[in-house]
C-alpha cells in the first residue's frame, strides 16, 4: 500500500508521528479548558472504547496529514482537484473530532461554541461519532491513493 511507503520515509513517519501526539494534547487541553490538573480526572472518566476510538483518531490524523503533505510535494501523484478536496474531508473530520465529548462531562471546546442541543448530541452519540471520524479519515487516505499498490 502506498500509505506503508509513505511512513516507512523517516520524514513523513515523523510528520505523522508529531501531528498525532499535538492533535491529541491539543483536544486533551480543550477538553480540560486548560486546566491541566484535571487532565487525570479526563483520563479516569472517559470510557476505554472512547479513549480506543480516540488514540485510533489521533493516529489517523497523523497518517492522513503526513500522507497529505506527501501529497503536495509530488508533482504527478494527484490531480490539484483531488489534493483540495483530499484537504477538505480531512479538515471536516479534525472538526468533528475536536467537538467530540469523549466522557460525558467533558465537552468543554463544544460547550464554548456549540448550541446546547447540538452539545447534548455529541455527547450522547460520542462513540458513533468517533467511528464516524474514523471513517472520513480513512476516507481522506483512501480517496488520496493511500491504499493503492505502491
Amino acid at each position: 500500500m502506498k500509505i506503508l511507503e509513505v511512513l516507512r520515509i523517516r520524514q513523513y513517519f515523523l510528520i505523522a508521528a508529531v501531528s498525532a501526539v499535538l492533535f491529541g494534547l491539543f483536544y486533551i487541553y480543550t477538553q480540560v479548558l486548560g486546566i491541566l490538573q484535571n487532565i487525570d480526572v479526563w483520563l479516569s472518566v472517559t470510557s476505554p472504547i472512547n479513549m480506543t476510538l480516540f488514540i485510533v483518531i489521533s493516529i489517523l490524523f497523523g497518517t492522513a496529514l503526513s500522507f497529505q503533505i506527501y501529497n503536495w510535494r509530488q508533482p504527478k501523484t494527484c490531480p490539484i482537484d483531488m489534493k483540495a478536496k483530499g484537504a477538505g474531508t480531512s479538515g471536516s473530520a479534525t472538526v468533528i473530532g475536536l467537538f467530540i465529548a469523549q466522557c460525558p462531562a467533558c465537552a468543554s471546546l463544544g460547550a464554548l461554541l456549540l448550541p446546547a442541543s447540538v452539545l447534548t448530541f455529541f455527547v450522547k452519540y460520542s462513540t458513533a461519532l468517533n467511528f464516524v471520524t474514523i471513517g472520513l479519515l480513512l476516507f481522506t487516505i483512501n480517496y488520496l491513493g493511500g491504499f493503492k499498490k505502491a
